[in-house]
């Protein structure tokens, strides 16, 4: 299954989401191949990063919430608020 992760960070955490950066990024590598995408959302000027977006594969709704539960930003209180959400790939398709 696909789940669609978004993040919001706090607002005034780039200390926060700088000092923990490392260990996050080690934190999602380890999920290798099962991960389509990661990435930061920013403010229109691109300068302020606003949060995290992840889709990824995983077997269960659970398995995803424990995901989002062990990510070191999560941990160290950056987010402000996270969703959560199934989704399915159509398009490109894989045939």
């Amino acid at each position: 299954m696909l789940f669609h992760i978004r993040c919001r960070d706090k607002t005034s955490q780039m200390n926060m989401r700088a000092s923990t950066r490392a260990v996050h990024l080690n934190y999602i590598s380890k999920y290798g191949d099962a991960v389509f995408f990661a990435g930061p959302t920013s403010t229109d000027d691109g300068e302020t990063i606003t949060g995290s977006i992840f889709i990824i594969e995983l077997d269960n709704m659970t398995a995803a919430e424990e995901f989002s539960k062990g990510d070191p930003y999560r941990k160290m209180g950056l987010f402000e608020s996270i969703e959560i959400e199934e989704v399915r790939k159509i398009i490109p398709t894989t045939d």
